[in-house]
């Protein structure tokens, strides 16, 4: 058993987990907590709340639009030049960056804040192609989804563990020797850039690439004709394509979800900090849980843990439309956690199942897609809806269709492994 164990958790795949831990702390402490809140309160205080996050909105469109534009692309040249770890560093250390730079700027400065974060979380979404990818090249399909899963546990449980720190230093900022929660917030933006870097070391020391076979002067030319190629040729990979379909949809509800927790905490009157302790919640659930479901899904399959995850979801959406409370509001935080990383950890393990090895980085670069698109279409129908009925509750309910329309399409998965 420890023999098995030692062979699927080799040192390359243990840097590929840590590599999640690190970069979970930019989804943690800077996308879902501090920058949204720290933008509307520090760098564009000296506008209205509305003005301020109509422009954020649009930093959200087209950071996520560029990602749909270019993410098949960059997918396609990692394929063609065999250039994945270079692609990973590039991307991670540009978003590094970036984040760090958000300390160094001062009240008022929210269009250099977010041309920043746009940078970064443009840079960070990207690096996923590669990193996906990374994961059909250290192992076997059969040990896809454990493997996906864990490096979404540990990405939790090390970007949440930075993230209750950074939350304890902004709530308490002189504990720290700081001088305020301002100078907290920002000292948390230069902390994930650090962090970040530290875990992103052991991939590049133990991950090994074959060496470029096949550079190209028009390799940008050459991987656009591979993505036409691909979707032309999209019978021969039929399972790829419908998983691709269905993730999208029910992917969709997911980022929705995540995304109007915020809004929904701000309608239950609830204040900043206990917005925080919520999504501390999130974190310390979901890490044990991502863990569980990634022994299900290699005990019985990926598509059992997707089916329960999305029938869990429509019942999260369809609670949320009682909720009167802030106790209330945790316990549906910690319902999400306890089904986010599992619906996250399984779809990545079972596409790895379905895509052509040769062709890992293209059919990464569309799944990526498919997961950004879903950051677009879903908070702009739900932001449609509000402006109709002005009521938070109205506008999520239909979100459950997507989570429907995405288990039925699943069903139409027929292979796991081609």
């Amino acid at each position: 058993m420890n023999n098995s164990g030692n062979k699927i958790f080799t040192k390359t795949v243990k840097s590929w987990i840590a590599y999640d831990a690190g970069n979970s702390a930019f989804a943690t402490t800077v996308v879902a907590a501090f920058f949204p809140i720290f933008y509307l309160q520090y760098w564009a205080s000296s506008m209205t709340e509305l003005e301020a996050s109509v422009y954020y909105s649009w930093a959200l469109v087209i950071s996520n639009v560029s990602i749909l534009l270019s993410g098949p692309v960059i997918g396609a040249i990692t394929d063609l030049n065999q250039s994945t770890k270079k692609s990973l560093t590039v991307l991670t250390l540009t978003s590094v960056f970036f984040v760090g730079l958000l300390y160094f700027l001062q009240a008022g400065s929210w269009m250099l804040a977010l041309t920043f974060f746009v940078i970064a979380n443009y840079c960070f979404c990207v690096a996923q192609i590669p990193y996906d990818k990374i994961l059909t090249k250290i192992s076997t399909p059969n040990n896809f989804s454990i493997i996906s899963n864990q490096g979404y546990a540990w990405g939790y449980f090390g970007g949440g563990l930075l993230f209750i720190v950074n939350a304890f230093m902004s709530i308490n900022p002189s504990a720290f020797g700081l001088a305020s929660q301002a100078e907290a917030i920002r000292v948390s933006f230069l902390m994930v850039s650090v962090w970040w870097l530290i875990f992103l070391m052991p991939l590049l020391l133990n991950f090994k690439e074959t060496k470029e076979v096949n550079k190209s002067k028009n390799s940008i030319i050459q991987s656009i004709k591979n993505i036409v190629s691909t979707f032309k040729s999209v019978y021969k990979y039929k399972n790829a394509f419908i998983f691709l379909v269905a993730f999208f949809l029910f992917i969709d509800g997911a980022h929705t979800v995540i995304y109007m927790a915020s809004t929904f905490a701000l309608n239950l009157g609830l204040e900043t900090n206990a917005i925080i302790q919520a999504l501390i919640l999130v974190q310390i659930v979901a890490f044990p849980a991502t863990l569980i479901w990634g022994y299900v899904a290699g005990r019985f399959g990926d598509k059992l843990v997707l089916y329960i995850t999305i029938i869990s979801y429509v019942c999260i959406i369809i609670y949320s439309t009682t909720l009167s409370s802030a106790l209330e509001f945790y316990l549906l935080a910690a319902w999400v956690g306890c089904v986010q990383g599992g619906i996250q950890g399984s779809s990545r393990g079972l596409f790895g199942k379905l895509l052509p090895k040769e062709k890992a980085g293209e059919f990464y670069g569309l799944y990526n897609v498919m997961g950004r698109a879903g950051a677009i279409l879903g908070p702009a129908m739900v932001g449609g809806l509000l402006t109709i009925y002005g009521n938070v509750r109205i506008a999520l309910l239909p979100i459950a269709i997507l989570f429907i329309l995405g288990g039925l399409l699943l069903t139409r998965v027929k292979n796991e492994i081609t």
